[in-house]
């Protein structure tokens, strides 16, 4: 049998135990037991939340905003028949009212979302609108983009998505039980970097020294995110328990091993992540390309080539950390425009705090993995190097 044929094996044989021992672990972590069921009503009375279809709109009465026109309100008398669960095929008569929050003005054959409230024999039940039926479209948002990657990157963008679907399962079913369990969130974090590093940028840069490389400078950029968190944090006594749902993480720790103080470093090493691994692997792709055109290139060129293309990037991804945080406080942004909020009061806030301290970590974090990667780069470059065979 070929070499090339064994080799190829022995590399799908120990992706398959990889997979199968993340799988196991996966599994094992992510089982809990929830201490409360707020779906739970008193004996074996039950809210679910289920399908139904719009059989016809009976009557309304709805007009515009008068402040906002683009808004209904008023109400519909709507009959509606359930599609999933223990009353599947039953019809009902049920009351949708608009107003701010729930604006969704209900139209015959449409597909909707219910809470359905039933008494243990199912004697008494209460129907009530809850949302439009939104997954369909999501799903196709999902596949329209995964079909986006596959097309314009070909093999590499499919490698792309199988990278996605490993990070998000491991944030789902790893890293959030991780921290429900009481591991230490800066320990979570830096196990789910390592981890995600070393699937991810194989998979998209290939195994090769660059990608190496890029997995220590990701790792190194996010401890370098970590310790600027952690000390700006202490100085601004802010922790995870400055956040608004402090009480229902609090109620949550109380029957598990959740370390609510810490959440917020947690919070400020995940978002930065992403656009740690961006850039190691950009620095890194590009000063292998320029050793392996020229591979008498000596240690100091190569790293003043990283750190000429690192801060062709370091300004843009750091921009772009700042607009996605940003984005994530619009609403309060108008808010302190609109109130002419006092300077003291909202620098010094807990939410304004924790965001400017998430986002320059991070960008901090994106800046000094540049000169990390280069520096790694011209260094490890000719010590990777394969040996020429004869």
């Amino acid at each position: 049998m070929p070499r090339v044929e064994i080799k190829e094996k022995w590399k799908l044989a120990l992706l398959l135990l990889i997979l199968a021992v993340y799988t196991v672990f996966a599994y094992s972590v992510s089982r809990h037991q929830a201490y409360y069921n707020p779906y739970s009503l008193s004996g074996n009375d039950q809210i679910s939340f289920e399908q139904a279809s719009v059989i016809s709109v009976d009557s309304e009465s709805t007009k515009k905003d008068e402040i906002h026109p683009e808004l209904l309100v008023g109400s519909q008398n709507v009959t509606v028949k359930i599609l999933t669960g223990n009353f599947q095929g039953r019809s009902y008569h049920i009351v949708n009212n608009l107003n701010y929050d729930t604006n969704y003005k209900l139209n015959a054959g449409q597909t909707i979302i219910v809470s359905v409230s039933a008494t243990g024999d199912g004697g008494t039940v209460n129907i009530n609108p809850n949302s439009p039926h939104r997954t369909p479209y999501l799903y196709a948002m999902a596949v329209l983009f995964v079909l986006l990657l596959c097309f314009v990157g070909g093999k590499r963008g499919f490698q792309s998505v199988v990278a996605i679907g490993f990070t998000m399962t491991s944030v789902i079913f790893i890293f959030v039980p991780l921290l429900y369990h009481g591991l230490s969130p800066a320990a979570a974090v830096l196990i789910f970097s390592a981890a995600t590093s070393c699937v991810t940028l194989p998979l998209v840069g290939g195994i090769e020294r660059k990608t190496l490389i890029a997995i220590l400078g990701t790792i190194g950029g996010v401890a370098v995110s970590a310790g600027i968190a952690q000390i700006f944090s202490c100085l601004t006594q802010t922790s995870g328990y400055t956040f608004s749902d402090t009480d229902s993480l609090l109620a949550i720790s109380s029957h598990s091993g959740l370390k609510v103080g810490s959440l917020f470093f947690a919070a400020v090493l995940i978002s930065s992540l992403g656009a740690v691994m961006d850039v190691a692997i950009s620095v890194a792709s590009s000063i292998n390309e320029i050793y392996r055109s020229n591979p008498e290139t000596d240690a100091p060129t190569l790293f003043a080539s990283g750190m000429n293309v690192g801060r062709d990037m370091m300004g843009t991804m750091a921009n772009t950390l700042i607009l996605a945080f940003t984005g994530s406080s619009l609403v309060m942004m108008i808010q302190i425009y609109t109130y002419n909020m006092p300077y003291q009061q909202v620098m010094n806030s807990n939410h304004i705090a924790a965001e400017i301290i998430q986002a320059l970590a991070g960008s901090s974090a994106v800046v000094l993995t540049v000169p990390l990667v280069s520096l790694l780069s011209a260094k490890l470059m000719p010590l990777l190097e394969k040996p020429k065979s004869a």
